[in-house]
């Protein structure tokens, strides 16, 4: 098997881990979002670059950055947040609580997986996917929720997170709600959240609808 090959074929099949999760909830691994607006064209996997030439070109047009800039201090605030915009309709409040294309490439992107051999690939491309899968979540979130009351009552994460950079990630976590009829719900409405010194952001809205 030609080197062109076997990229080809590690290429497809991260491709597949990707899809199942890019958004690392195991993999938004290790991954995030913004409005279908602020997707940037993904470019050809030129598989001769090495992975800081990938960056620095993904980066270039980038304001540079080194925090995260707005979302909430603490991981309940940040689902408030969330829950006050859902009720509110207020699709760009939602929006805002997610990670900016800076926020992904000059914070996010240098710890995920996929910088390194054998799950190594474009962040241009990552975030190209991952953007089309939030921005689907996204949808289908105001479809069900917009402008409805959910009853929130805090959220719940399946583990105390794991160390990411200099911050701490959790994935899977869930809504929690009590229905007038005394009816206990627990929904995941969004992708990871992302501590980074002292705030918070989701990764993505990629959810379970």
């Amino acid at each position: 098997m030609t080197r062109s090959h076997l990229r080809a074929l590690l290429l497809v099949l991260t491709l597949v881990l990707v899809g199942a999760g890019c958004d690392g909830e195991r993999s938004d691994a290790g991954t995030p979002s913004a409005s279908a607006a602020e997707v940037r064209t993904p470019v050809h996997v030129d598989s001769i670059l090495p992975m800081e030439e990938e960056i620095r070109r993904f980066r270039a047009d980038l304001p540079l950055v080194t925090g995260l800039n707005g979302g909430a201090e603490s991981s309940e605030e940040l689902v408030d947040a969330v829950v006050a915009a859902l009720e509110a309709a207020d699709t760009t409040g939602l929006v805002s609580l997610a990670l900016t294309p800076s926020e992904f490439a000059w914070v996010y992107f240098p710890h995920t997986i996929y910088t390194s051999p054998p799950y190594e690939l474009s962040p241009a491309l990552v975030w190209f996917h991952q953007q089309n899968r939030s921005s689907r979540g996204l949808s289908r979130l105001l479809r069900r929720y917009s402008g409805e009351t959910l009853y929130a009552a805090g959220h719940r994460c399946p583990d105390e997170g794991e160390a990411f950079g200099d911050g701490w990630i959790w994935h899977g976590c869930a809504v929690l709600g009590e229905l007038p009829t005394g009816e206990s719900v627990e929904e995941r409405l969004f992708g990871s959240i992302l501590e980074w010194e002292g705030r918070y952001k989701l990764v993505s809205f990629s959810n379970e609808f």
